[in-house]
Formats: C-alpha cells, sequence, structure tokens
C-alpha cells in the first residue's frame, strides 16, 4: 500500500492533513509533528496518541525550536538523523506540509530522491499566504545572503520559494479557493478541498477530545454572539495601541463576547480583557475545534486572520469581520473583498 507522510506544524495543517488523509484510504498516513517548542511534548500530540478513529498509522514529533547555542547545532543534526531514518523505512510515494520553507520537509524531500525514490511533494493551504504571497524581500539580504548561508549550512537541497507554496519541491497544491490562489501556485497541480472533508467521523472524534481537554463545552460556544480571534502576542509587544484598539472595538459590540488567544502565547489573557466583561475560550483549543459548534447568527472578528478564511470557507453563513490593526495591505484587503470579509 503507498504511503504518505504528513508535515504539520499548527492545528490548521493538522485538520488539513486529516481531511486529506481521509479521503485517500488506499494508502498508509503516517502523521509528524514539526516545528513544536522544545522540551515538553504538545497537548495536541498526546491527544492525537489516544485518538482512536485517526487516520494515521503513525504520529511522531520532532522539536524544531531549539535552545542553546552549540547545542542546538548538535540537536539539529539529530534531527535530520531522525528524518533521515523515517524517509528511509517508510519510503514514502507522497509528502505533504503547510509550509515548504520549513528544513523537515525540504530534507525528507532531498532524502527520499537521494534514495532513487523520490516523493510527490504535495503543498496543504496554511492560509492568508496561499492567496495573497510570501512578502516580498526588500533587500539582498534575504534573496542571496540568507539563502546562501542555508544552503553552506544545510545543502545544497535548500530551495528557498519566492512564495509559500511554490518551490520546486511541490507538485501538488490542495486549496480551499483555488480561483483566488497566487498565481505562483496556479502553475502546480491545484486540487480543491472540499468543506465536507471537514465532517468526517475522525476530525469530529478529535474536536471533542479537544474541547472535553479543555474544559469547553458546547453549550459555552453555542451560547456566544461575537468572538474574537487575536493573534501573536508579539503583535501587542510591537504596536503599545494594540489593547486600546481591541477595547475600542468591544465598546461596539452587544451581547456576549468571547477571546480566543493566539495558541501559541505565554499568557492566557495578555490584554486583561476579562476584566472588561469579555468571555475566554481557552488559547490551547482549536479554532478548527470551535467552528462547528458556533451558532449561525454569531460573528466572527479577527485582525488578517486564516481564522477568518476558515469561517468563510467552511461556515459561509457566518458573518466575518476584519478589523485593521495597521498590518493591513491592499492584496489583503482584495482578498478579503472576494470572500465576503468585511474590513473595519
Amino acid at each position: 500500500m503507498p504511503r504518505s507522510v504528513y508535515f504539520v506544524s499548527t492545528l490548521l495543517h493538522l485538520f488539513t492533513a486529516t481531511a486529506i488523509a481521509a479521503e485517500r484510504q488506499n494508502e498508509t498516513a503516517i502523521l509528524v509533528f514539526i516545528d513544536q517548542p522544545e522540551g515538553r511534548p504538545p497537548q495536541i500530540f498526546e491527544l492525537v496518541k489516544q485518538w482512536e478513529s485517526s487516520p494515521f498509522r503513525e504520529q511522531h514529533l520532532f522539536y524544531g525550536r531549539l535552545k542553546g547555542g552549540l547545542s542546538k547545532l548538535k540537536k539539529r543534526r539529530q534531527l535530520f538523523r531522525d528524518i533521515d531514518g523515517l524517509i528511509n523505512r517508510l519510503q514514502p510515494e507522497h509528502i505533504f506540509v503547510g509550509n515548504d520553507r520549513r528544513i523537515e520537509f525540504q530534507y525528507a524531500m532531498h532524502v527520499a530522491q537521494k534514495n532513487g525514490t523520490p516523493a510527490i511533494g504535495h503543498y496543504m493551504d496554511e492560509g492568508t499566504f496561499t492567496y495573497v504571497g510570501r512578502k516580498a524581500s526588500s533587500g539582498i539580504g534575504d534573496v542571496v545572503v540568507d539563502n546562501g548561508l542555508k544552503k553552506l549550512f544545510y545543502g545544497l537541497w535548500w530551495k528557498n520559494p519566492a512564495t509559500v507554496g511554490a518551490s520546486s519541491w511541490i507538485r501538488d497544491v490542495h486549496v480551499a479557493f483555488p480561483e483566488l490562489i497566487n498565481p505562483l501556485l496556479k502553475l502546480k497541480a491545484v486540487h480543491c478541498l472540499t468543506a465536507a472533508s471537514f465532517r468526517s467521523e475522525p476530525l469530529k472524534q478529535l474536536s471533542k477530545m479537544m474541547l472535553q481537554e479543555n474544559a469547553v463545552t458546547d453549550e459555552q460556544v453555542k451560547a456566544l454572539d461575537v468572538l474574537i480571534t487575536l493573534p501573536h502576542e508579539s503583535l501587542f509587544e510591537k504596536d503599545s495601541g494594540y489593547k486600546d484598539k481591541i477595547l475600542a472595538l468591544i465598546s461596539t459590540l452587544k451581547g456576549a463576547i468571547a477571546v480566543k488567544y493566539h495558541p501559541r502565547n505565554s499568557c492566557e489573557d495578555a490584554l486583561d480583557l476579562q476584566q472588561y466583561g469579555v468571555k475566554l475560550l481557552p488559547s490551547s483549543v482549536s479554532y478548527e475545534a470551535i467552528l462547528p459548534l458556533l451558532r449561525n447568527d454569531v460573528t466572527v472578528i479577527g485582525d488578517v486572520s486564516s481564522t477568518l478564511l476558515l469561517t468563510r470557507w467552511l461556515r459561509p453563513e457566518i458573518e466575518t469581520i476584519s478589523y485593521r490593526n495597521g498590518t493591513e495591505n491592499i492584496k489583503f484587503e482584495k482578498l478579503f473583498s472576494d470572500l465576503g470579509i468585511q474590513v473595519r
């Protein structure tokens, strides 16, 4: 039976990988978590190990955000050895990833090619950059120096794609809105991800497990009138007025309002919004798990966020609003306009 390896680094990648794997039932699917903080395994990895209806035959965890100076280099070499062993053992025909700039994916493709059993590279929709493209480099540094250093440090197999999903390692792309993707991705074999594939029984079970693990009930989600999704806390640190913008937004809203912070935040309520009567949904629970439970008449608000794209795709009846945070550009606004997302 053909084997496929799915490299995932975010919960969106995991849900997309699950949706694809559930439809490719004639293959053996292997799940690999990458780009995770070194130390304690992430909550979702522990849940996946208990996931009875998982479409994945095995699951692995490779830490990517490593600590230390010289020890970091040593750990990265061990990472390469682990990937080498995995690919040599499995000899996969297909390798999927949500970000083809990741060294784990590129090295896995290199190993497969080097061994004479080249795999087909697949890009899975990761959100906004699939459509507007990765921000272009502003100087020679990223294009020449950074790329050259990575080739020197990692190997000549390293490729620096002009935009996410566009590297020569990728043959097929799996996206939600094929007609809106970046022009460079249209040069690949394009596959449309259907909303129906996200309603599979394995995904329903995983969503339920995630909600239970984070003590979130159906009733809590269904009681909401407004859900605000917030970006990583690094954006708050760069913009001292971010909290004031969110409070001004909240002051215009009515009903039961909840906020969900980015899952990688270090603080559960970085902007101290609870004191203003806003409910908190645990940042660790996936938005993909929450989305099916939201009422049809709820409003979802975010910045330049993949959660809004996901909402328009899987729950088009829900009102979606993007608030301005100072990082907007014409490409983002046009994409959101094309998708029927309001920008305020």
